[in-house]
């Protein structure tokens, strides 16, 4: 009897101790739903103002729209609202163009920056650089939209024109330009021998495609003799961030390249694949404030993995995974979903890469009158972030052959 009625109580305390831990989740929960609830309230109560009190009647439909855009643009610079019309528009073309004038923007603190121009493009040729502010597109502010909606507005078909405004941090005014679309084809590699036997690959975006072609050029320029590697990530900005993640993998024969990670999002690790490592020849890669997206996966892969160097500037930061979900009235959220993370587990959307070597474009006393170099310029024997590379590379014992 005496038995039992110890099972007994152990069964109750146990059960006890369930229920005191259930207790406490549910009351974080609760907490939170709490929380939620009492937010909505005062959203509720100054949608009610406005509309009892405001000068005339609003149009509520609008003020609703006006408050879910900005919701979405208080998460990221991403996520975007498209109203029915626009969805239908989205579906139809999930990409803006084939028109463009060859701008990768991004935000900061609310304002659109231009993060890195194509050269030879339009925006290009009207003088547009790195780090100026889109002020206005189309008449429009630029604060209010996401940059998925700006991009869906600065390209279009091709031969058409775009108005647009920018803020340069020496000029007071905003310069307004009139540019004309084109159908501008990715830039291609530039592969090249330097000092006899250095491969020389700068990239300029990770278009379709651009991973073969790297390879390709790779390979020539190791037959030629190549035994160390510069790969210039400077000023690339767009493309797909699987090219980012399988580029990478030509130079890790093992490791982890990258990951992708969201609260509803379980973790996704990309690995690297030992038969796609093309060479293990010493690396050392370039990047710069117009290094984001898929670049930075690279470099952060290479970095993480103790695999090369990373010279010059911390990159710009930009990497969302996002889903699109219908909701309500035809109406349709692109919303991010996940983040990329570094190899050591750094978020890289708002953060960027800091390299391990940190390398000013121009002494500080040639910034003082020097424009930063154009990628053109890049490359050549006035570059200080690539001879800081040829120099680190020098004192490396190059591999005997590739991988």
């Amino acid at each position: 009897m005496a038995k039992r009625a110890r099972l007994i109580l152990i069964s109750i305390s146990c059960g006890l101790l369930l229920y005191a831990a259930m207790g406490a989740v549910l009351s974080k929960s609760q907490a939170r739903d709490d929380q939620t609830y009492r937010d909505l309230g005062v959203y509720g109560e100054v949608l009610s103002r406005i509309q009892q009190e405001y000068v005339t009647q609003p149009n509520l439909k609008k003020v609703t729209r006006g408050a879910i855009r900005g919701l979405l643009s208080a998460l990221d610079p991403y996520s975007t609202y498209f109203t029915a019309k626009e969805y239908k528009e989205y579906l139809a073309h999930p990409q803006p163009g084939p028109g463009t004038v060859g701008l990768y923007l991004s935000k900061r603190m609310g304002y659109t920056t231009i993060v890195s121009v194509l050269p030879g493009s339009p925006a290009a040729k009207a003088g547009v650089e790195p780090g100026d502010l889109l002020d206005t597109l189309e008449d429009r502010p630029t604060h209010g939209l996401s940059v998925i909606q700006l991009d869906r507005i600065l390209d279009g078909p091709p031969g058409t024109p775009v108005h647009l405004s920018i803020i340069r941090a020496n000029r007071g005014a905003p310069l307004k330009l009139t540019l004309t679309r084109e159908i501008l084809p990715p830039p291609p590699v530039e592969a090249k021998m330097i000092n006899g036997h250095t491969a020389y690959l700068h990239v300029l975006t990770f278009s379709p495609g651009k991973t073969r072609e790297i390879a390709a050029d790779l390979k020539q320029l190791i037959a030629q003799g190549a035994n160390q590697i510069v790969l210039d990530l400077r000023d690339c900005a767009g493309g797909s961030e699987k090219e980012g993640e399988e580029t990478a993998n030509l130079f890790l024969g093992h490791g982890l390249i990258t990951y992708l990670y969201g609260q509803r999002f379980p973790r996704r690790d990309v690995m690297a694949q030992p038969s796609k490592q093309i060479t293990n020849l010493p690396l050392v890669v370039l990047t710069n404030m117009s290094t984001a997206g898929p670049a930075e996966i690279v470099a952060a892969a290479i970095l993480d993995n103790h695999r090369g160097n990373v010279v010059g500037e911390p990159t710009f930061g930009v990497g969302v995974y996002q889903q699109l979900i219908p909701v309500g009235d035809g109406s349709a959220l692109l919303l991010s979903v996940a983040k990329y993370y570094t190899p050591d587990g750094q978020v890289i959307a708002g953060r960027g890469v800091t390299p391990n070597v940190i390398q000013p474009a121009t002494s500080h006393e040639a910034a003082l009158y020097q424009e930063p170099l154009s990628p053109t310029q890049m490359g050549g024997k006035n570059d200080l972030q690539l001879q800081k590379a040829l120099e680190i590379l020098s004192q490396k014992t190059p591999s005997a052959k590739a991988a």
